[in-house]
């Protein structure tokens, strides 16, 4: 969808709005945007976009929200997004990010049906809000741990007070399609194309989130387990047999027409993930922030079995409130040696079709989500009022053993050890 077509989505909606009956409903528009520019000086474009051309695509966005109070109890709200898309990346697409009907029988309980926020990360509920946040990008080495963040099911809200504290408790179930984007360095020529490939999956998901706030300090607990299939239906390898032609030498089956034992598939595959976050303001300005997830990946080798985190320190000096970030995310040692195993030849050139193995098991050791990368930001954020935010950053990534993050320019070495220095400016906006 355009940005034409979605100005003229929203536009129907409010003249569909205005004509309704003057007391069916109380209705609240809303919105939120941001114009973000980010450059690298690195040819391996990093999160889709950045590289040493620069790209307002990385960061920037616009969303309307429209809030519907049907009476006391009963509420909906509905929120289109308009973004780079998701699998692809040439064109923007609009999608509901929110679409929900809400109940709440008193203060203590909500309960939510419909398209609603995965509760993952500490600042979930204002993930692409900018200016509810004071970092020109959320550290990627957390916020990356699931493909998309919206399910739909039912989520379920109990809430308590404890002396000055308040304590709520969410539960939630549902389920998502969502799109993985990888990146194939070379592709297999005639077959495969190199560059950005997509894939579908669908997600159930089910969860449960303790989280505890009082005026100095918020704490998060979750702990979360989804189930994963493909949507076309093929199954998932387990691993792959080592095939061997001669002494020291062989190749890595990943192909069922390739000669050797069978690929073992299963249809689905399991995740358990679990989630801490803290934010603690302790006095004259300072706050800090961290988050930290355990990622263990069931019934395959070949998953996203992976550790990850970060640890920010701000200081708000006024309307400024420049910032220090370290973030860290490692994929296990088996994911890792996976990976490196298939995307190093096995095969040398002159066994016939060894060009083509060769470039077979490169493909699915790039198929794979591996990581092994900490970066270092220092940044600015400036409020100019409670709706506007301008944001500069500076991040240096570095790349241990892997990192799907980046792609890998065609016949270019791996990034294994690469440095990476990313400006980011963005403006966030609410209205």
């Amino acid at each position: 969808m355009t940005f034409a077509r979605f100005a003229t989505l929203l536009a129907a909606l409010a003249a569909l709005l205005a004509a309704a009956p003057a007391r069916a409903f109380d209705a609240t528009w809303s919105g939120f945007a941001t114009l973000g520019y980010a450059r690298s000086n690195s040819d391996y474009t990093y999160l889709r976009f950045i590289n040493r051309d620069g790209s307002f695509n990385a960061d920037s966005l616009v969303a309307g929200q429209l809030d519907l109070r049907l009476s006391p109890q009963w509420s909906a709200t509905v929120q289109a997004r308009l973004a780079p898309a998701a699998d692809s990346d040439s064109r923007w697409a609009a999608r509901a990010a929110w679409a929900f009907v809400a109940w709440r029988p008193d203060n203590d309980w909500l309960v939510r049906a419909g398209k609603v926020r995965l509760p993952l990360y500490l600042y979930s509920e204002s993930l692409e809000v900018g200016v509810a946040s004071d970092m020109a990008r959320l550290p990627v080495e957390m916020y990356s741990i699931a493909p998309t963040n919206d399910f739909t099911g039912l989520f379920v809200t109990r809430s308590f007070t404890l002396g000055e504290r308040d304590l709520s408790v969410d539960a939630y179930s549902g389920q998502t399609d969502a799109t993985a984007r990888l990146w194939l360095r070379d592709g297999l020529a005639g077959q495969v194309p190199a560059g950005a490939f997509f894939k579908t999956v669908n997600v159930k998901v089910k969860g449960l989130v303790l989280t505890v706030r009082d005026a100095a300090l918020t704490l998060r607990l979750g702990v979360h387990g989804t189930t994963t299939r493909p949507v076309d239906g093929k199954g998932l390898p387990v691993g792959f047999p080592w095939v061997a032609v001669g002494p020291g030498m062989g190749y890595w089956k990943v192909d069922d027409a390739q000669p050797g034992p069978p690929i073992q598939y299963v249809s689905q595959i399991h995740n358990l993930a679990v989630t801490a976050g803290a934010e603690w303001q302790f006095g004259d300005g300072w706050r800090l922030a961290g988050e930290f997830v355990r990622m263990q990946q069931r019934d395959t080798e070949l998953g996203s079995d992976s550790k990850a985190g970060y640890l920010a320190l701000f200081k708000r000096i006024g309307s400024f409130t420049p910032y220090l970030s370290l973030a860290r995310q490692r994929s296990s040692d088996g994911v890792l040696g996976w990976r490196q195993q298939l995307i190093t030849p096995t095969l040398p050139a002159f066994i016939p079709g060894a060009a083509q193995s060769n470039a077979a098991q490169r493909i699915a050791g790039e198929s794979l989500y591996a990581f092994d990368q900490h970066s270092l930001a220092l940044g600015l954020s400036y409020a100019l009022s409670p709706t506007t935010k301008f944001k500069a950053e500076w991040m240096r990534t570095q790349v241990g053993a892997a990192s799907a993050h980046f792609d890998v320019p065609p016949g270019q070495p791996d990034p294994q050890g690469l440095h990476v220095d990313t400006v980011s400016l963005s403006v966030s906006v609410a209205f």
